[in-house]
C-alpha cells in the first residue's frame, strides 16, 4: 500500500468515525445519559439518607420519571433517527430489568449496600454489553462504573450512596453533556 493510499483510508476511517459519533449524538443519548445520572444521583443521595422503605418508594418514582423521560427523548428523536433494530436497545433494558429482578428475588434479602452494589452492577453490565454491540464508550462507561462501585463499596461502605450519587450519577451526566458537546 502506498503512502497516499494509507492516508486516504485513515481519512475514510475518521469521516466514518465522526458520522458515527455525530449519529449517536442525534439519537438523544447524550440526553438519556443526563436523564439517567440525575435519576442515579438523586436516587443514590436518597438511599444514603432515607430509610429502606422510602428509599425504594424514591427510586420507583425516580425509575418512572426516568423511563418516561427517555420514552419523551425516544419518540422525539425517533423521527429524526431511523432504525430497524431500533427496538434492541429498549428490549435490551427491559429484559436486563426483568433478569435483574429475577436474580433478586431468587437471592433473597440482602443488605442495603450489597443491594444497591448488585443493582448497579447489573446497570453497568448493560452498558457493557451495549458497548461490545454499538460503541466502545458504553462499554467503557459501563466498565468504569463497576470498577467505581465495587471500589467505592470496599473502601467505603458506609458511604456507598454518596460515592455512587457523585461518581455514578454524576459520571453519567458528564458523559451525556460531552456528548452533547463534542460529538453534534
Amino acid at each position: 500500500m502506498e503512502a497516499n493510499e494509507a492516508q486516504i483510508a485513515l481519512d475514510q476511517i475518521r469521516q466514518a468515525t465522526e458520522q458515527t459519533r455525530r449519529a449517536v449524538a442525534r439519537s438523544g443519548i447524550g440526553w438519556i445519559f443526563i436523564i439517567w445520572g440525575c435519576v442515579w444521583f438523586v436516587g443514590f443521595l436518597g438511599s444514603q439518607i432515607l430509610s429502606g422503605a422510602r428509599a425504594g418508594v424514591l427510586w420507583g418514582v425516580l425509575d418512572i420519571l426516568g423511563g418516561v423521560a427517555t420514552a419523551m427523548v425516544g419518540i422525539r428523536t425517533g423521527r429524526r433517527v431511523r432504525s430497524a433494530n431500533a427496538w434492541r436497545v429498549p428490549g435490551l433494558w427491559l429484559a436486563l430489568m426483568a433478569y435483574v429482578g429475577l436474580l433478586l428475588w431468587i437471592a433473597g434479602p440482602m443488605p442495603a449496600d450489597r443491594l444497591i452494589l448488585f443493582i448497579t452492577v447489573g446497570i453497568s453490565f448493560g452498558f457493557v454489553f451495549l458497548g461490545l454491540w454499538l460503541a466502545p464508550a458504553l462499554l467503557w462507561t459501563g466498565m468504569a462504573l463497576t470498577a467505581l462501585a465495587i471500589l467505592g463499596w470496599l473502601v467505603m461502605p458506609a458511604y456507598l450512596g454518596y460515592w455512587l450519587a457523585l461518581l455514578g450519577g454524576g459520571g453519567l451526566i458528564g458523559l451525556g453533556i460531552y456528548i452533547l458537546r463534542a460529538w453534534k
